[in-house]
């Protein structure tokens, strides 16, 4: 009994590598309204796949991982400005000295540092991706 969890355990550690990385870019736009789409004809929602499939065919149409990455480097200085911001509201607090404030203000910052580094995964995956292509 052991050694078939020990066996199905390695087999699982060993597969681990094989697992394809998410999509990024155009491709992650056109997985996610594929999936939407094959959703909404399940569930016979005309409207919804007329909608989804022109989305799509604009996808496939014009989509560009370049103006992807241009876009989120753009978000990526706004929500890094939003950041600052964020301290300097935090630190005025702390001269104030008053804590249910200071704790208003360290939460707004660290929502605002966890959709930073989010946009920053988001941002160096799209960065390889078009480098990947560009070579």
């Amino acid at each position: 009994m052991n050694k078939r969890i020990a066996v199905l355990a390695l087999g699982f550690w060993l597969a681990g590598p094989v697992v394809a990385a998410p999509a990024v870019g155009c491709a992650a736009k056109r997985d996610a309204l594929v999936s939407a789409l094959s959703e909404a004809r399940a569930h016979d929602n005309d409207r919804q796949v007329a909608g989804l499939q022109e989305a799509l065919n604009n996808v496939e149409a014009y989509c560009d991982d370049g103006a992807l990455l241009k876009e989120s480097d753009s978000k990526l200085a706004e929500l890094n400005t939003k950041v600052d911001e964020r301290l300097s509201e935090l630190q005025s607090a702390r001269v104030e000295g008053k804590p249910d404030k200071i704790a208003k203000k360290q939460t707004k910052l660290d929502e605002a540092q966890a959709k930073y580094q989010q946009e920053q995964i988001h941002n160096g995956a799209l960065r390889a991706l078009v480098d990947s292509k560009s070579k």
